[in-house]
C-alpha cells in the first residue's frame, strides 16, 4: 500500500508535464514546508478538475486578492502514485477548498488518499494557468479536432 497524505496548508499547488508534446506525462504537485509531493494524472483529469473548480468558485463569494504564484514543477518529479478519482469540496470555517486525490487501484479499499486544503487564491491561480498546460501539447486537426502526430501530418481523418 502506498502512503496517504493530509496537509492543512500548502504553499503551492500546480499541474505540469514532463516530456515532449505527444509524449507528455501530467502531474499534480503540492509543495508545503519540507514537503514536495507529485501525483501522476491524466490530461482529462486535469481538464475536468479545472472545470469543477471553476464551477465551485462561481458559487463562493469573491476571494480576496492573494499572493499565489505559478511556477514549473519542482524536479526531479517522482510520483507518489497514480491518481484514480478526484473529489473537491469547500470548508467554510477555514475558507479553504478541499482537494481529495485517491490512488488508482483495482480494489479502491486498498488505495491511498491525499487530502489538501487550498486557499481560494491558489485555486484561482490554478484555474487561470491550467488551460495553457493542457493545450500545450500537439496541435489539433482543423477537420476532426484530433491531435496531429509529431510530424505534423497524421490524424484519424487522414488514415
Amino acid at each position: 500500500m502506498s502512503t496517504s497524505f493530509e496537509l492543512d496548508s500548502v504553499d503551492r499547488f500546480v499541474v505540469g508535464t514532463v516530456g515532449s508534446p505527444g509524449n507528455r506525462t501530467f502531474f499534480f504537485q503540492v509543495v508545503a514546508p519540507g514537503v514536495l509531493l507529485s501525483f501522476k494524472c491524466e490530461k482529462v483529469q486535469v481538464a475536468a478538475l479545472t472545470d469543477a473548480l471553476r464551477t465551485l468558485m462561481t458559487d463562493l463569494p469573491p476571494a480576496a486578492p492573494g499572493t499565489a504564484t505559478w511556477s514549473p514543477l519542482d524536479t526531479p518529479v517522482l510520483a507518489e502514485w497514480v491518481v484514480g478519482s478526484i473529489g473537491i469540496g469547500y470548508e467554510g470555517t477555514s475558507d479553504r477548498v478541499v482537494l481529495l486525490l485517491e490512488e488508482l487501484r483495482e480494489d479502491p479499499s486498498e488505495g491511498s488518499r491525499a487530502r489538501f486544503f487550498l486557499t481560494r487564491d491558489q485555486i484561482a491561480t490554478f484555474i487561470e494557468r491550467t488551460p495553457g498546460v493542457v493545450s500545450g501539447g500537439r496541435p489539433t486537426c482543423m477537420l476532426c479536432a484530433s491531435p496531429i502526430d509529431a510530424d505534423g501530418f497524421n490524424c484519424p481523418c487522414y488514415n
